[in-house]
């Protein structure tokens, strides 16, 4: 009798426990197992998916096989990789006498070129003439270099410019000869036929540049720039409000521009503008910019002036380096946005450059090599 009771307590809910219909549970497991079933037609179907998930991973890595193949035996339009070209290209130099413009490889900055004049060429290596001044020293030898040079002198000589491109290393210092050091660099794996988009300047038309105007370095120019840059919106019905008066220094002509800069002369005709223009080199100053294009771009530039030049005829020439773009207003702070440049230049000024640079050429019935 006592087994009994103990059974029964055991088999009978807690005081805190909710009672089940036990044969209610056991339909709804039983309806479940019989409706998740694995049945021979889905295992086939399974199956199926996963051979077509295989073979297709398969195929595509196939491919890809096969496109890095072609890619390893047609190289890109525009590089040479075979020697015999390599070297035509390189004895064409010489016979042409091209200037190497030689600089250590970077990726990160602008490179800083050295014009060498290209002395001798052999199945191996070429022999670089450095100007004078320069001393290279033995922890030269094996670093990478780049190498850009060109064949040909253009439409005025009646022949083709070509602008190449390569990736090379030092490898050696030889003694210096008489009056400037050499260096012997290897010849390239390959040759990059190429234009040097980021140094590309141009002499625009006077029409393609309505606005350029160098501006003084302060708080209340920056405020005009702003009003310039950022005009306010049109209204229907009404005319757009004349841009604000920019307190330029001075008239300049464009001789040239690129990306990174410009190069800009003005006419002094006395003492009082010079002392008022008052630019030198290391001066900071704003740049307004409005290029010609479909929609008409407008840019405010931070530049530095690197070098100037007078003549005795009173015109003034300056050397402008781009080193920052004014972005717009910051929508936290309200205050002027800009983006350093680090000596890269303006992307978009060296691509404007280009296309007028094609445009140019092309109206005067010459088709460039860019």
């Amino acid at each position: 009798m006592t087994h009994i009771l103990q059974f029964l307590v055991a088999q009978a809910p807690g005081l805190e426990e909710p009672t089940l219909d036990r044969h209610f549970v056991q339909r709804i497991g039983e309806s479940f197992g019989g409706g998740g079933a694995v049945t021979p037609a889905l295992l086939v179907i399974a199956a199926g998916v996963l051979v077509f998930c295989a073979l297709l991973i398969i195929l595509v890595r196939m491919r890809r096989k096969i496109q890095a193949g072609r890619e390893r035996q047609e190289p890109p339009i525009g590089w040479l990789m075979d020697r015999p070209s390599i070297m035509e290209v390189m004895e064409n130099a010489l016979m042409h006498r091209s200037k190497v413009e030689l600089s250590f490889h970077q990726q990160d900055e602008r490179r800083r070129a050295v014009a060498c004049a290209l002395l001798e060429v052999s199945p191996e290596s070429m022999l670089l003439e450095l100007p004078a001044g320069i001393q290279p020293g033995a922890s030269w030898v094996g670093r990478q270099i780049d190498g850009f040079f060109q064949i040909g002198k253009g439409p005025a000589t009646q022949s083709r410019k070509i602008f190449y491109h390569f990736t090379s290393e030092i490898a050696a210092v030889p003694r210096a000869r008489k009056q400037a050091a050499v260096l012997s660099v290897a010849i390239p794996d390959k040759i990059v036929l190429s234009q040097k988009r980021a140094f590309l300047r141009m002499a625009p038309p006077s029409s393609a540049i309505p606005v350029f105007e160098i501006l003084p370095h302060d708080d209340a120019t920056l405020a005009h720039c702003l009003s310039w840059f950022l005009p306010p919106p049109e209204e229907d019905g009404k005319q757009p409000s004349p841009p604000p008066r920019l307190p330029s220094l001075g008239r300049f002509a464009i001789k040239d521009i690129s990306g990174g800069g410009a190069r800009v002369e003005a006419r002094i005709a006395d003492k009082e503008s010079l002392q008022r223009l008052n630019l030198v080199a290391g001066t900071s100053c704003y740049v307004a910019l409005e290029l010609l294009a479909e929609r008409p771009r407008r840019y405010v530039l931070a530049a530095t002036v690197r070098r100037v030049f007078r003549d005795t005829g009173g015109v003034q020439e300056l050397g402008l380096e781009f080193t920052s773009r004014l972005k717009g207003r910051d929508q936290g702070t309200g205050l002027p946005s800009w983006k350093a440049l680090k000596g890269k230049g303006e992307e978009s000024i060296e691509s404007w450059v280009v296309k007028k640079y094609l445009e140019v050429y092309r109206e005067k019935g010459v088709e460039p090599t860019a």
